[in-house]
């Protein structure tokens, strides 16, 4: 198990559905959630889809390099996710 920095930018719109489906997803590929940190609203850099402002989440999660793939894959489907990034930590 390696562990990630996942950083994901929700849509405003319907923002608890988003954030229910998306821990979902993380669920349901076997991700444990180690520490959620919301950072809330914020103004994007630029415009994404016609979106100015997006709800930024972040946690630290643990699971293996091949659960990132689906992951990511069940995210790209979700038109209500914006971005989302996972930053492998290097084990000290």
């Amino acid at each position: 198990m390696n562990t990630y920095e996942l950083t994901v930018i929700l849509r405003l719109k319907e923002l608890e559905a988003t954030q229910e489906k998306m821990k979902e997803i993380l669920s349901k590929n076997g991700i444990t959630i180690v520490s959620e940190d919301p950072w809330g609203n914020k103004k994007l850099a630029y415009e994404i889809d016609n979106e100015r402002e997006g709800y930024y989440f972040f946690a630290t999660v643990q699971t293996s390099p091949e659960t990132v793939e689906n992951v990511i894959a069940e995210f790209r489907l979700n038109h209500e996710i914006l971005r989302y990034l996972f930053v492998k930590i290097k084990a000290a």
